[in-house]
C-alpha cells in the first residue's frame, strides 16, 4: 500500500488552486463564437461592361470571372468592419479595358449604410469594411 505525503487539507487546497486556475484560463481566453453578417457588394460602372470580381464571404475569398456589371451580391461574412481575411472585401479588375475617364465604383453596404466606396479609373479598385471611405 502506497501512502501519500500530501495531507487532505494539502489535497484540498491543491484542487482550489487548480480550480482557481482553470477557471482564469477559460475567463482569459473564451471560445470564439461566429455570429456572420450580411453585407452587400456592388460593382457598377457607366463605361465598363464586365469586370473580374473578387469578394469574401464566410467560406474564404471568392471570384466572379468576367462578371457583367453593374454586379451585386449579398453575402454573409464573419466579421463586417474586421481586416481580411475574416472581414469584408470587395476588389474589381478591368486592366485591359482601362483609361482615363472610364470609371468603376466598388462598395461594401451593410445595414443600408455604404462603409466603402472607391471609385477609380485606373483599372482595379477595392473596399475593405475594416476602412470607412468614400470616393
Amino acid at each position: 500500500m502506497t501512502t501519500s505525503k500530501f495531507t487532505p487539507r494539502a489535497w484540498r487546497a491543491l484542487a482550489g488552486i487548480l480550480s482557481t486556475a482553470t477557471l482564469g484560463a477559460v475567463l482569459a481566453n473564451p471560445a470564439v463564437a461566429w455570429a456572420d453578417e450580411l453585407v452587400t457588394y456592388e460593382v457598377v460602372s457607366d463605361h465598363i461592361d464586365t469586370a473580374n470580381i473578387e469578394y469574401q464571404d464566410a467560406t474564404g475569398r471568392l471570384w466572379a470571372v468576367h462578371a457583367p456589371l453593374p454586379w451585386r451580391i449579398d453575402a454573409n461574412v464573419r466579421a463586417v468592419r474586421d481586416a481580411p481575411p475574416h472581414g469584408s472585401q470587395v476588389r474589381a479588375h478591368w486592366r485591359e479595358k482601362a483609361s482615363p475617364g472610364r470609371w468603376v465604383t466598388v462598395r461594401i453596404i451593410y445595414r443600408g449604410e455604404v462603409l466603402c466606396q472607391n471609385t477609380l479609373d485606373l483599372g482595379n479598385a477595392a473596399c475593405y469594411g475594416i476602412t470607412n471611405r468614400i470616393t
